[in-house]
């Protein structure tokens, strides 16, 4: 399968080092025998707001219109976003074009199946 990697290390120091989630992704991917074809970084990007981040940015872009991957790999899902309710709406965003998202921590059916459970707790609130 095609896949894309997505670092992303923060100011904080709280998520791990670039050199270490690279080498964790390159090798989960050799493992699961994806093919990484992409690779998408934010250095140094706070957690908070996802869409201020150019390489997640570029990811969507992908997945929306160039279609060149179809799984993106990150080290955590907190790689992604620290807010939960940012990582189930992009968990959402690529479920809605059938890509996924894995890390060695967590596969995507159980980030899939995460995201479910949140969008219907949120909405009998």
């Amino acid at each position: 399968m095609r896949a894309a990697v997505y670092i992303r290390t923060d100011p904080e120091g709280s998520l791990p080092p670039y050199e270490d989630q690279k080498a964790a992704l390159d090798e989960y991917a050799a493992r699961e025998g994806h093919e990484i074809v992409a690779r998408y970084e934010d250095l140094d990007a706070p957690g908070a707001f996802l869409y201020h981040r150019p390489g997640l940015k570029q990811t969507i872009k992908n997945i929306k219109e160039e279609e060149d991957w179809e799984v993106l790999l990150v080290a955590l899902p907190r790689c992604i976003s620290e807010t939960e309710t940012a990582l189930h709406e992009f968990v959402h965003k690529f479920s809605l074009y059938n890509n996924r998202v894995e890390s060695p921590e967590r596969g995507w059916e159980d980030l899939l199946a995460d995201m479910k459970a949140y969008r219907r707790e949120m909405s009998r609130r």
